[in-house]
């Protein structure tokens, strides 16, 4: 069974409970992988690698990864979304047209900073572990591609997006950053990914489906 099989992930899920889930319906010692990670508290599309499919995890982690993401104004989260700790901050009342000017400054190759909540790793130690423990650590930035940003709503409470970008963008910093260029304080109520590649929502298979491996797998 080698294949590359799209699953819709559901919010409180980790991808390693996704492929815990998958291997209870198979044999514990199967060979599954994944395609690259999502947040638990983000629901979406998941690859799981089966088989040799694993050899092309890093082929595939590289693919473009589509979101849609909703941020919340006027408060700010130590990590950038709904599961921190958050707390009333600066609001600024703004226009679509402003948002939109301040989207094309982020379009293309950018600096990103590389969120304390993540699971990058500082000495062997994933920075959120760290962060959790209240230690320092010295902010580091990488290169990503935000290959598009729209706007799909906003009021004057919140913004949703759908944003198409490169492997290894942190759609929370990247939200963060557009609004804070407005004197706004913000992090992300929810956030969906839509698409890996050609791969979307559409072509996924849920949870529930793994009880029936052969629907599972003939999809």
């Amino acid at each position: 069974m080698d294949k590359i099989l799209p699953v819709y992930k559901p919010v409180a899920m980790t991808s390693f409970d996704v492929i815990r889930a998958f291997k209870r319906s198979v044999h514990p010692n199967f060979k599954v992988g994944h395609g690259g990670t999502l947040d638990p508290f983000a629901d979406g599309v998941l690859l799981l690698l089966l088989g040799q499919a694993t050899k092309q995890m890093n082929e595939l982690s590289r693919l473009p990864k589509t979101y849609r993401a909703k941020a919340l104004l006027g408060a700010s989260s130590d990590t950038l979304d709904k599961t921190g700790e958050i707390v009333n901050g600066r609001y600024a009342k703004i226009k679509r047209t402003e948002l939109s000017k301040a989207i094309e400054k982020f379009h293309g190759e950018i600096m990103q900073q590389i969120p304390n909540y993540s699971a990058t790793k500082i000495n062997g130690v994933p920075r959120y572990k760290l962060a959790r423990a209240g230690k320092a650590m010295e902010s580091k930035a990488k290169l990503v591609t935000i290959y598009s940003i729209s706007i799909l709503h906003m009021d004057a409470q919140s913004v949703e997006y759908e944003c198409c970008v490169s492997a290894g963008t942190y759609i929370r910093q990247l939200s963060f950053d557009i609004l804070h260029s407005l004197g706004c304080d913000s992090y992300l109520e929810s956030l969906t990914r839509t698409a890996i590649g050609h791969y979307d929502l559409l072509s996924c298979v849920k949870i529930e489906d793994f009880t029936n491996l052969e629907t599972a797998i003939s999809r």
